[in-house]
């Protein structure tokens, strides 16, 4: 290869053939790709709650087939995420100033998401790197799902990690 010039240019290619930031429309699709896009939308559709291992690129695919008019995507990852720091993140991503106590920011939380689904919208929470949940924020989420005597949800919520995330749910605590 000449070092001059740069391997796109050595091959050919008109872009970086393996980038990040390849358009939804280009990405290389599989059985099993699609197989998961269409599992991964039918919870967005639902408002169901799904875990999700492996491969998160169909997160890309899925928020650009569903329709933004019907759907709300809010996207948390978090290292370390908090019970508190999730209702941070996801009040501020639906444009409100969380109230500083957790129970506080719950409640407003339960709020946000039923005003948006009065609007004819449906809350698509998806939460990256889950196999990094605490134990407390595994146990937060089980509220998120329990609206009305367990017999509505305001939002699908939808799990995504490394496949030890499977192993860590299995655990007896959990």
């Amino acid at each position: 290869m000449n070092m001059q010039g740069t391997y796109e240019e050595y091959f050919g290619f008109n872009a970086t053939p393996f980038g990040r930031d390849i358009p939804v429309a280009e990405l290389m699709r599989s059985g099993k790709w699609n197989e998961m896009t269409g599992r991964l939308i039918h919870i967005a559709k639902t408002r169901g709650f799904g875990l999700f291992t492996g491969e998160t690129t169909a997160l890309r695919r899925m928020a650009a087939e569903l329709d933004k008019n019907r759907h709300r995507i809010l996207y948390v990852y978090d290292s370390d995420l908090t019970p508190r720091n999730f209702y941070v993140e996801t009040l501020h991503q639906l444009g409100h100033t969380p109230r500083f106590y957790r129970g506080d920011a719950k409640r407003q939380l339960t709020v946000a998401l039923n005003e948006i689904t009065q609007g004819g919208q449906i809350p698509v929470i998806v939460v990256d790197e889950a196999h990094l949940l605490s134990h407390e924020m595994l146990e937060e989420i089980r509220f998120l799902l329990n609206l009305e005597m367990d017999s509505k949800s305001s939002c699908s919520l939808i799990l995504v990690g490394q496949t030890e995330l499977r192993s860590k749910l299995k655990l007896q605590i959990h």
